[in-house]
């Protein structure tokens, strides 16, 4: 039996030994749209409604033994609802488990639960800093090369989860900002 940990009990025990936390936030909790739902949404209505309507054609058809086209169809159906609806509810989920912090050497995303991870970014990382800012304050932190070659990249992909190589929705930006430079100085 797996016993639930926090993301910030998680985040304390992955911190080795000499580093301190100069910096810790959550993304937001809650249903969240992206820039990219913009394309994503009526795709996904498109798909699921082309999926539910083939469903229902073929169970029309069962009475002539259209049994295999009903099976055919599942998996497509299950698809375009996750597509739908399901994304917003399971991004909601990781977003809710996810812990971000910038520690004197390095920056941290620890995620628990369902493909729960502790990620940890130094060095070269750190010079690859990119800040998107808000006009609240708020904004995204990315690290690494750049993943936006086209419509369909990482921050793109299904399922929407938050991105592993950023600090997502942060409300105070500037602060997680300077936390990661002081930590590649």
């Amino acid at each position: 039996m797996t016993s639930f940990m926090s993301p910030a009990s998680k985040l304390e025990l992955s911190i080795p030994p000499g580093e301190t936390v100069r910096w810790s936030g959550r993304p937001p909790s809650g249903l969240l749209l992206r820039g990219s739902d913009l394309w994503f949404i009526p795709f996904s209505l498109l798909w699921g409604g082309f999926a539910i309507f083939w469903e229902s054609m073929a169970v029309q058809q069962i009475y002539r033994g259209g049994w295999f086209m009903v099976a055919w169809g599942l998996p497509f159906v299950g698809v375009g609802l996750y597509m739908v609806v399901g994304r917003f509810f399971w991004d909601a989920y990781v977003r809710s488990r996810t812990t971000y912090a910038v520690t004197d050497h390095a920056a941290y995303v620890v995620t628990e639960g369902i493909g729960g991870a502790v990620r940890r970014y130094t060095g070269s990382v750190l010079d690859d800093v990119r800040i998107e800012r808000r006009s609240d304050g708020s904004g995204t932190l990315r690290f690494g090369p750049d993943q936006s070659s086209g419509l369909w990249n990482r921050r793109n992909s299904v399922p929407t989860t938050t991105p592993p190589n950023a600090f997502e929705h942060i409300p105070d930006v500037e602060a997680a900002y300077d936390a990661v430079l002081a930590a590649r100085a």
